[in-house]
């Protein structure tokens, strides 16, 4: 019986390992996916403020950041002024030291906790007359990785039972073959 339950912590160890890199595998994938509608969105700020449209011109729609996951946008002008933004009702200020890591490689991309309760995928771009920022929230893509946690652990639950079934009904074969 020893050598069986041997059997079953390797596998259950072996089962938390590839849980582990499955779950780390899904939430980086889900974080990385957060960014692409804040680099579209700055990207598309970018491109029309090139081709000749103002500030303001240039800017998606309003949107309230505190009750929507809608992308938004700041513009900041060389000197790290905020010189336009599409979120309204907000009190939220973006950090100096993220545009100066723009700075140095022309593109930022970072999580942004302005404060609990509100994580926003950021992709902060330089272009010639300062800063665009595009900014989604994190809301939906942490739901979805609660969700896949709970899957993910409901499934290892059965992978330890299965396991578990699995040796106990081979140990009565085994035994049941040696009794012939």
């Amino acid at each position: 019986m020893k050598k069986i339950f041997l059997i079953w912590i390797i596998l259950m160890i072996a089962g938390i390992f590839t849980a582990g890199c499955t779950y780390v595998s899904f939430q980086q994938i889900e974080r990385n996916s957060a960014n692409q509608p804040a680099a579209m969105i700055a990207k598309q700020v970018i491109y029309e403020l090139e081709n000749g449209k103002t500030l303001q011109e240039s800017l998606p729609a309003d949107t309230d950041i505190t009750t929507t996951i809608t992308p938004f946008v700041f513009i900041f002008d060389n000197n790290k002024n905020l010189v336009a933004s599409s979120s309204e009702n907000s009190n939220f200020v973006y950090p100096i030291s993220c545009l100066e890591q723009i700075d140095k490689t022309g593109e930022n991309r970072v999580t942004w906790q302005p404060e609990q309760g509100f994580r926003f995928a950021t992709v902060g771009i330089k272009y010639e007359n300062g800063y665009v920022v595009g900014a989604y929230s994190l809301s939906e893509t942490e739901n979805n990785t609660s969700h896949f946690s709970f899957t993910l652990f409901i499934g290892c639950v059965i992978y330890a039972i299965g396991c578990a079934l699995l040796l106990i009904i081979y140990q009565l074969i085994k035994r049941k073959i040696k009794d012939r």
